[in-house]
């Protein structure tokens, strides 16, 4: 998604650019591309397996001046205005899409979502809802940064101290950890847990209609929280997104940082 933002921003400055999903292909990451069956995006790819993704990775190698990475996860904005080359990155940072943000909103809008998750949806605007994201199991398997519990209570504790009876709805990885800390944390809450697979992404709908987001170290939460159209919403996020790179944080100036 931050790449595509990336792609309508680059192409709102009159540049042509096209898609290759082959990295997503060859390594089979989550369920792959899924921009068109979800957001309904219609889009010429370019997806070739084998060869290609050879040729991708020999010409990383000797950093050729058409080849253009932000390795380090920051923002460049020199990338806005490359007009030549192939770009490869994960252009995480909202400051590459805010001149058309709303453009990107109305893009990323949900297609298909089920009646029971609407059902959910509706009990979240009536409560004073706040998503919480503990993402664990894929994070401990590639050696990713994994947000401690520490975390989770200081951003509880402020939403708390700030919010009317909130009710906490949990979306994990690790659901029995999840109840554990929920329970610790003494809070009312619903874990979701009904979204596998082909159909995880409508927990991102769910984030995004709660009134209120604790997120993860993770795109997927940073999404539903950006997309989250209440107003008076409040998002905390972590200061530190990956410990690897401790200046890296892809939120948002409003965002409360912990």
């Amino acid at each position: 998604m931050f790449e595509y933002a990336l792609v309508l921003a680059l192409r709102n400055r009159g540049f042509h650019i096209q898609i290759d999903t082959s990295y997503y292909d060859f390594f089979q990451m989550h369920n792959g591309y899924e921009l068109e069956r979800v957001f309904g995006i219609k889009e010429c790819l370019i997806s070739k397996q084998g060869f290609h993704m050879y040729w991708l990775r020999t010409l990383h190698k000797f950093r050729p001046r058409c080849f253009y990475k932000v390795d380090e996860l920051h923002y460049d904005e020199s990338v806005l205005n490359n007009s030549k080359g192939y770009l490869f990155g994960y252009w995480q940072d909202e400051r590459y899409f805010y001149d058309i943000k709303e453009q990107v909103r109305d893009i990323f809008s949900f297609k298909i979502i089920d009646d029971e998750n609407i059902k959910i949806s509706q009990r979240m605007q009536l409560c004073n809802s706040v998503s919480l994201h503990i993402r664990r199991g894929d994070y401990a398997s590639f050696g990713m940064t994994i947000i401690n519990e520490d975390y989770y209570e200081k951003a509880v504790k402020i939403i708390n101290s700030k919010v009317v009876s909130p009710t906490y709805y949990i979306f994990s990885d690790d659901i029995d950890a999840s109840k554990d800390m929920a329970d610790k944390l003494g809070i009312q809450y619903e874990i979701i847990d009904l979204n596998r697979k082909e159909n995880s992404y409508k927990d991102m709908f769910l984030m995004s209609q709660c009134k209120h987001n604790i997120i993860a170290n993770s795109s997927f939460s940073w999404w539903g929280a950006w997309l989250n159209n209440n107003v008076e919403k409040m998002v905390i996020a972590p200061r530190i997104w990956d410990a690897k790179k401790l200046d890296f944080h892809p939120q948002c100036d409003s965002w409360i940082l912990l």
